[in-house]
């Protein structure tokens, strides 16, 4: 990737950087600045349309359009108004994405919204809350701790879910490899719950969702689901006798 020409500079205090062609950096607490990294903590505005080694922000931070760089650390509150796309996504804390995010890895814990699709590479895991305006696509795993939203579909070699207290929501069905979706310790209570629509997978294991239809290889239906439509299976099938 071609970084994009920016100053090398260090902030400390309440500071401004113009980058011409791109805009104003706004940052009041500490903050260096390069074409192979920007890192800041306090309070920070970054000029969208970057792309750059690194982003590296604490704090409160906010970038005001397109994003493309190879590694992303957030720690605290951050916004993208725009598409986020990076190698590897680590982020605790709170994130907004306006547009799509794309990226190989994501290791996300907290409060995740994304406004477009998801596409991620090798892995996604996400302990939190976490929101898709559209659909996720991966070609490895995703992993999901709590609760979630996807208002559209979820592709991928393998979908994992440990459900948290609240309901979650996947619009546009799940298809995968192989499909586990089970409470978590913390939903003791069993009041989680998965509502989709169909789930195919050659391997399906779930317990406390709601949907269509299952069709798999080898399918277990565990308690607390409801499959208001059909359950088809080619090797094995065992369902919970309690399932309606």
């Amino acid at each position: 990737m071609e970084y994009s020409e920016i100053p090398t500079s260090k902030i400390s205090g309440s500071g401004r950087l113009t980058v011409p062609g791109h805009g104003v950096f706004k940052i009041s607490g500490s903050g260096r600045i390069s074409p192979e990294q920007i890192k800041t903590s306090g309070s920070s505005k970054i000029p969208g349309g970057l792309k750059v080694g690194e982003v590296k922000v604490s704090g409160s931070s906010t970038i005001e359009g397109d994003i493309e760089t190879e590694y992303m650390t957030v720690s605290g509150s951050s916004s993208v108004e725009g598409n986020l796309t990076c190698e590897d996504l680590e982020k605790s804390g709170s994130l907004r994405v306006d547009g799509n995010l794309k990226c190989r890895t994501a290791q996300l814990s907290g409060s995740t919204k994304v406004g477009g699709t998801g596409v991620i590479e090798k892995e996604l895991k996400n302990s939190g809350s976490i929101r898709f305006g559209d659909d996720v696509e991966c070609e490895g795993h995703i992993r999901f701790s709590g609760g979630f939203e996807v208002q559209g579909k979820v592709t991928a070699k393998s979908f994992e879910a440990k459900l948290g207290r609240k309901e979650s929501f996947i619009q546009g069905g799940i298809e995968a490899e192989y499909i586990e979706v089970r409470e978590s310790r913390e939903n003791w209570r069993g009041d989680g719950v998965l509502i989709t629509t169909d789930i195919v997978g050659e391997e399906v294991i779930l317990e406390n969702v709601e949907c269509d239809n299952v069709t798999g290889n080898k399918v277990t239906i565990l308690p607390g689901c409801r499959v208001k439509g059909k359950i088809q299976y080619r090797e094995s099938v065992k369902v919970d006798p309690n399932t309606r």
